[in-house]
């Protein structure tokens, strides 16, 4: 399991002493994570998705995060007892079906210190913090989907470049 890692590369932790399993092989790709997989948010509450990565790279770092929309609408599915006992666990059903079935479209990006909103959200308080982090100040029952947060170097070109958390907006019953 990797320890929580920097924003930005540390270079000790490629060096040939650095503690064994502290950064994913190979050091000279970017790597990507997300803390969970998975969050929970209630309408109007303020949301922060985590997203941290690494690399050697020196250039400047384009952060972009992408939401794609359910296959099916898990918010109604959750309703349902029937369907809640169906096997959706894992996420298949919702998560698993070709881009052009469905909702996708870019939130937000930093390059440096400029943050730019996509058309959709611009009406929305919606910022990029702690470098890669997207937090969305109200969340709305339209946010419920897939966030991808993208990593986008152009001297890094290996490692994995994305990661994705899943934002299930949920409501009173």
């Amino acid at each position: 399991k990797l320890a929580v890692l920097p924003s930005r590369f540390n270079s000790d932790l490629c060096s040939p002493s650095a503690p064994a399993g502290v950064f994913p092989p190979p050091c000279s790709g970017v790597h990507v994570s997300v803390n969970d997989q998975k969050r929970y948010a209630v309408p109007f509450q303020s949301v922060v998705l985590p997203c941290h990565y690494t690399t050697v790279s020196t250039q400047t770092v384009v952060v972009q995060w992408v939401y794609k929309s359910y296959c099916r609408d898990r918010t109604r599915d959750s309703f349902s007892f029937s369907d809640s006992l169906g096997g959706g666990v894992g996420g298949g059903v919702y998560l698993d079906c070709s881009d052009s079935s469905r909702t996708v479209r870019t939130v937000a990006s930093v390059s440096g210190s400029s943050v730019t909103l996509s058309e959709f959200y611009k009406s929305r308080d919606i910022s990029i913090i702690n470098s890669a982090d997207l937090r969305i100040g109200e969340v709305q029952w339209g946010d419920s989907g897939v966030y991808f947060c993208k990593v986008i170097i152009s001297d890094d070109l290996e490692g994995q470049n994305e990661a994705s958390v899943e934002l299930l907006v949920l409501g009173n019953l």
